[in-house]
């Protein structure tokens, strides 16, 4: 018997779609996930960056969160970002977000499974999805303790709320002996979804005040955006 050589999709139709919600809307998420027919999903904990005089201004009263993702093909992404908005209400303030960024390359068998079952198209939805050209991801991964930091430089820039994720490192020996720097086991992940022509002075901002060279040795990426909805003009 051969040795099994894997292959990857050359044209991957597959999104994965995210919803950062309140603790309390999570399990809502999770079952338009499994009626929509996402195969994959993914749930952690997190929290959000909204000042106090914000969350006053919106009327929550709290700011954990839950991070809610799942892989599914394009049609059924539309979908589901179409079924967000409206079972969960996201057009309104304070309701949550959702969006979906396109996956470049993942194996053959996964995308197969992915896209195999068609999702039926739904009816006349009357919630309008919000246009997401023009819209990316902003990611830093940081030293814990630096998210304030982080988002008053991301708002200087123009950015607005963002999320934190709490995550540890695997790598810090390889990161060491390649920068000489030492890098904490535990870190932090912050994301904002942002405006394309404000991605790149909100990743500079952020560079400047988190980057490599700072104490929080943070690496700051961008992904593009597909469709999004909750998002403020």
């Amino acid at each position: 018997m051969g040795d099994y050589q894997p292959r990857m999709a050359a044209h991957s139709a597959v999104e994965l779609v995210v919803s950062v919600v309140d603790i309390s809307q999570g399990e809502k998420v999770l079952r338009v996930y499994h009626e929509s027919h996402a195969a994959v999903d993914f749930v952690c904990m997190a929290h959000g960056t909204a000042r106090t005089e914000m969350l006053d201004l919106l009327g929550i009263g709290e700011t954990a969160k839950v991070i809610a993702a799942c892989l599914i093909d394009r049609m059924g992404a539309k979908a589901l970002l179409t079924r967000l908005g409206r079972d969960l209400q996201m057009r309104y303030p304070g309701r949550g977000i959702a969006f979906s960024v396109p996956i470049r390359g993942i194996g053959l068998r996964w995308h197969k499974l992915l896209t195999q079952a068609a999702i039926q198209e739904e009816g006349h939805c009357v919630n309008k999805m919000e246009k997401a050209d023009g819209l990316e991801v902003v990611a830093v991964v940081m030293d814990r303790g630096y998210t304030n930091l982080a988002m008053d430089a991301a708002r200087k820039a123009g950015a607005h709320g963002g999320t934190v994720i709490a995550a540890r490192g695997i790598a810090e020996e390889q990161v060491k002996s390649f920068f000489g720097i030492e890098i904490q086991a535990e870190r932090e992940i912050v994301f904002l979804v942002v405006k394309s022509e404000e991605r790149q002075a909100i990743m500079a901002a952020l560079m400047k005040a988190v980057g490599m060279n700072t104490r929080s040795h943070g690496l700051v990426l961008s992904l593009p955006v597909s469709d999004a909805i909750g998002l403020a003009d």
